[in-house]
């Protein structure tokens, strides 16, 4: 039931306690089937939880999320709820201490991907931005956009105060912009933190619909920007799309043009800092991003 290329990067991931959760998934599988009168179907693309689409006895059609026991995890668990009501996927039932939630599956469940007009796009998740960002009403220790740029000083760390492959002049730029931005940050909001076109679905009951949030405290520019970094190549000329895309969400959803530009820079060499440290090479495309938001700061 559990792909193997997903046991394997669990097994690399966490060890013998990777292995460990892997034999608990599969028990707790079984333990839910029985309760709820599951049948299970093909589990998704799977990334760092294990999700699969069930069928449950009353008729109803779900998704089973099982998370390993992390830090992630929970912050997603606690985002669920209180985003509850703003435009996220409604949650049937859950249990935090067995780390398994059970979801409503959209449908048809198509993403924004699926579409070609990108000024139909921007108007999509302008509006689902809007009805999900609230102010933090959780006592829930979501982490904050600080502590998510610290990434980059692990980075230094990694090759003794240098950069690594990243290019030394934009690190040094997205730790000053950093700084500058947190040192000025007043409005604060509880953000999805992984708001892009594949976590925006389209449900024939509830419209367009959020799934997978992060949970991030900070300011709502800060949401946009994975969007902004998802769906570009196709476009002949990328910088003109990145310009369209910030001069049009903040108009729509009333930011700062100048603080979403510096926040990009910032979170695109993040980005990148993350793939180093995960051993991956995608760090080059997060440069090239913020290149890019680097250009439209000289504009």
């Amino acid at each position: 039931m559990i792909p193997t290329d997903f046991k394997s990067k669990i097994q690399t991931m966490y060890g013998a306690s990777g292995t460990e959760w892997i034999s608990s998934v599969e028990e707790l599988m079984e333990s839910l089937k029985d309760r709820f009168k599951l049948t299970f179907g093909k589990p998704f693309s799977l990334s760092y939880n294990f999700v699969i689409p069930v069928h449950l006895a009353l008729e109803q059609d779900a998704v089973l999320k099982i998370g390993y026991p992390n830090n992630d995890f929970s912050n997603e668990f606690h985002a669920l709820q209180d985003f509850q009501g703003k435009g996220m996927v409604e949650v049937i039932d859950f249990n935090k201490e067995e780390g398994w939630i059970l979801l409503d599956r959209l449908t048809p469940g198509d993403s924004l991907h699926f579409l070609d007009e990108e000024e139909e796009v921007l108007k999509i998740f302008s509006q689902v931005a809007r009805r999900l960002w609230h102010k933090p009403a959780s006592a829930h220790p979501y982490p904050t956009v600080h502590s998510w740029s610290n990434g980059i000083g692990r980075l230094r760390k990694r090759f003794n105060g240098g950069t690594g492959p990243l290019p030394e002049e934009l690190v040094v730029k997205a730790e000053r912009l950093y700084l500058e931005l947190l040192n000025t940050s007043t409005d604060l909001f509880l953000l999805h933190g992984d708001l892009h076109h594949g976590n925006i679905l389209f449900s024939e009951s509830s419209g367009w619909t959020v799934i997978d949030p992060k949970g991030l405290i900070g300011e709502r520019e800060y949401d946009c920007i994975q969007f902004m970094l998802n769906e570009w190549k196709k476009w002949d000329v990328p910088l003109d799309l990145l310009r369209y895309r910030t001069r049009t969400l903040t108009s729509l959803l009333s930011l700062s043009y100048e603080r979403l530009i510096r926040y990009g820079l910032c979170h695109s060499v993040l980005s990148a800092s993350w793939s180093v440290e995960d051993g991956e090479d995608g760090w080059k495309t997060g440069i090239s991003l913020a290149r890019m938001f680097d250009e439209l700061l000289r504009e």
